[in-house]
């Protein structure tokens, strides 16, 4: 099959789904045709210059539209089966993370997906970052003994984000990143532990995520990881990943890797231009070459059990929470 036009739709019209429509205008295969949100006005406005067809309720878009691919672009909370419905239709789906809050409805969806043979992928975008392509060739070679994650941060603007029981908390739904990167570059999660903070949000009614979050991830390898992450520090954030190797450490800090002590190992190349993951992905259902793809949905599944595991491990003081209990090994 050649390259073809691809007739996109989009269920949420929000900041990510708005980042992925302006990434989109660069992409000569894509042709968005159809987009949907509960918020009329918003996705009128999105729509209009896009000459794009407006829907408030996403099976309907799915329903009646001729679709050859799907953004799906909703809240952790929202995604109902969706996901379902459009793997029935054939329409290839790239989903933006967390997949799902349950893993048993992320497990039908995955299941639907494979049974569909439908195109996946998940909003991972780290995994096309020049540093984390860098980082992956690099330690492919390497043994790493631990590594550590900082994502501290404030708190975004969106009910839905502050509530527990809609966004996950900020592990599932943000930190999630850095544990997919993590997961990428060091293998599969055995085990997790966590503990929470709910201190420094516990005077507002509308805030009821945890405000600090740390978790001690076992990798099947051997190998061990502590994340850290909080809502709670107001402006100006830190995000830094730190790999402890034999006699030196590598780190990614924004866009840059580094080793230390400097000159003990030597660094990849930097990549060339890179594909982003919109235009990986459209490529793929473009052509049918699914080789460009780094987060299918049966992957990304994965990463949302870790983050699972770990607010389940939380409620119920820490107890060591093995993978296998949520999804199959």
């Amino acid at each position: 099959m050649g390259d073809k036009c691809v007739r996109i739709g989009f269920i949420g019209t929000g900041g990510i789904a708005q980042a992925h429509l302006k990434t989109l205008r660069t992409v000569p295969e894509a042709q968005i045709v159809a987009l949907c949100d509960i918020d009329e006005a918003r996705v009128k406005s999105v729509a209009e210059p896009l000459g794009a067809a407006v829907y408030t309720d996403g099976e309907s878009l799915i329903d009646r539209e001729r679709l050859d691919a799907l953004y799906i672009c909703v809240p952790p909370h929202a995604h109902g089966d969706l996901e379902i419905q459009a793997a029935r239709k054939g329409i290839h789906l790239f989903v933006e993370k967390p997949v799902n809050l349950s893993i048993d409805a992320a497990l039908l969806a995955c299941k639907a997906i494979q049974e569909a043979g439908i195109i996946s992928q998940v909003g991972y975008g780290l995994r096309y970052h020049p540093a984390i392509v860098r980082l992956k060739e690099f330690l492919a070679t390497r043994e790493v003994g631990t590594a550590h994650v900082y994502r501290w941060k404030g708190l975004p603007e969106s009910a839905w984000w502050r509530r527990y029981d809609e966004s996950g908390g900020q592990l599932v739904e943000m930190t999630t990143h850095q544990v997919d990167v993590l997961r990428w570059v060091m293998g599969e999660v055995e085990a997790v532990s966590a503990s929470y903070s709910f201190r420094l949000h516990r005077d507002a009614p509308d805030i009821t995520i945890p405000d600090s979050q740390a978790v001690l991830l076992q990798f099947r390898s051997g190998a061990s990881a502590t994340v850290s992450t909080t809502c709670a520090v107001g402006a100006g954030s830190m995000n830094i990943m730190e790999f402890a190797l034999r006699g030196a450490r590598v780190g990614v800090r924004g866009s840059e890797l580094r080793i230390y002590p400097e000159g003990s190992d030597t660094l990849p190349p930097e990549p060339p231009a890179p594909v982003g993951i919109s235009a990986a992905f459209v490529k793929a259902v473009a052509t049918g070459d699914r080789t460009a793809l780094r987060s299918p949905y049966e992957d990304a599944l994965r990463t949302a059990a870790v983050t699972l595991a770990a607010n389940l491990s939380a409620a119920e003081g820490g107890r060591v929470v093995r993978l296998d209990e949520l999804v199959p090994a």
